[in-house]
């Protein structure tokens, strides 16, 4: 009898966390997204919760790229191993001003979700490595000021221009759906940089997204070991709106955390894009298991509508 208790409440333990995990016994968590590629595909498709890819490029005046666009696939990662993984295949590129390399990177689409006041927060994770070590790029030769913000990804608003297809385009003045939108975003030192630092890109910053340019740095760690390796590492990027005017911003690589407050009228509270930049020329990187899941208290258990 006490045998056949303990298997209906496993039974019943399973059945609750199904598309739901645990974060130090503290929170449970529901997945709004989770593309583990599973379906060998980068857009939305058999896998439950898995998200549209797209890559976008930019080639202008003061920066060129070889080939023109990045490439995006699906291969066999048995290093990360979880199977499936997305590869952002990096140009090559030269830029002749210094501060402005051509911004390569892949977006992924997902329906909008808003940080409810003084609620639930979520929390952006995914798995990744670099297929070479960052110090075998060209780039820390060319353009050593990029290693301190090698590795770039973050939670982004559309701006209500959605996109829907590869992007090529100057993206500085061009009108390109990605050009007008704001978010949160993380800047992670490569090669010899012990870097860890979260920034807010302002709404039409006259920049790509991921370029730095028109935002806002609101936290920053040194006390951080440098990435220089072919290994698996996860990192993890979490937003929480506390008040009317105010969001809590934390992220990790590896565990290392830097934490920021963002407060004002210029705060970013709603989000349908995922962002992962390889700022290095002719640096790949393989990512895994992107995951979006939104905190709920435990004992909390109960059908959620997505927001």
């Amino acid at each position: 009898m006490l045998n056949k208790f303990f298997k209906v409440l496993l039974s019943f333990a399973l059945l609750l966390t199904v598309g739901t995990s645990f974060s130090e016994n503290v929170n449970a968590q529901i997945m709004p997204v989770y593309d583990p590629f599973t379906d060998k595909g980068f857009t939305d498709g058999a896998d439950p919760y898995d998200i549209s890819w797209f890559g976008i490029s930019s080639n202008y005046y003061r920066g060129v790229s070889n080939p023109s666009q990045i490439i995006l696939s699906v291969v066999n990662d048995p290093i990360l191993g979880y199977g499936n993984a997305l590869n952002l295949h990096n140009p090559s590129f030269r830029g002749i001003d210094d501060s402005l390399p051509p911004p390569h990177f892949a977006l992924g689409t997902f329906a909008p979700f808003n940080l409810p006041i003084g609620g639930r927060g979520y929390t952006l994770s995914f798995d990744f490595r670099f297929v070479t070590k960052p110090s075998s790029s060209t780039t820390p030769n060319q353009l050593p000021n990029y290693r301190v913000g090698g590795l770039r990804f973050g939670l982004y608003n559309s701006a209500s221009t959605v996109v829907t297809t590869n992007i090529l385009a100057s993206l500085v003045g061009s009108g390109a759906p990605v050009e007008d939108d704001g978010g949160y975003l993380v800047s992670v030192g490569l090669a010899g940089f012990s870097s860890l630092e979260v920034s807010r890109e302002n709404f039409n910053s006259g920049d790509s997204i991921t370029g730095g340019s028109g935002g806002l740095s609101l936290s920053s760690n040194t006390l951080v070991p440098t990435i220089d390796d072919t290994v698996p590492h996860r990192a993890t990027l979490f937003v929480q709106r506390t008040n009317l005017q105010t969001v809590q911003i934390s992220a990790t690589i590896d565990g290392y955390l830097v934490s920021a407050t963002d407060s004002g009228p210029g705060i970013i509270t709603s989000f349908d894009q995922v962002v992962v930049r390889s700022a290095f020329s002719d640096l790949d990187i393989d990512i895994d298991n992107v995951q979006i899941m939104q905190r709920i208290p435990l004992g909390t258990f109960r059908e959620e509508k997505r927001e």
